[in-house]
């Protein structure tokens, strides 16, 4: 018709995509992965777990299972992750859910490898 206009284009509102962060944990859990990530932040969390002051004489190796392989630079460091080998374990619980990991085994020397 003439003198007539289109109507204005109205745009749709879409709904705002969800971030990564929120679509991780369910693909990771969905590929059967959830669980290991979550027990491998015990080695990637360490010093915020263990505390600085510990952190810089004990290094953990890698998690086997449901038990966290530490290594301590020397039997001193040993002598005393042995002793606060429940301590940590509650920290640890703290810091990644309860049951995640569920002992810690203590290797001295740094270049070890921990053996079963």
């Amino acid at each position: 018709m003439a003198g007539t206009h289109p109507a204005p284009h109205t745009p749709v509102a879409r709904p705002a995509a969800p971030s990564i962060g929120t679509l991780v944990p369910g693909v990771l859990a969905r590929l059967g992965l959830a669980d290991g990530v979550t027990k491998w932040r015990a080695v990637v969390e360490w010093e915020s777990i263990a505390g600085e002051a510990l952190a810089r004489h004990a290094r953990p190796s890698r998690v086997d299972g449901d038990t966290l392989i530490v290594l301590a630079e020397n039997s001193y460091v040993m002598f005393e992750l042995s002793h606060r080998k429940a301590e940590l374990l509650e920290r640890l619980a703290a810091h990644l859910g309860e049951g995640t990991i569920k002992d810690v085994r203590l290797v001295l020397g740094r270049n070890q490898e921990a053996r079963p």
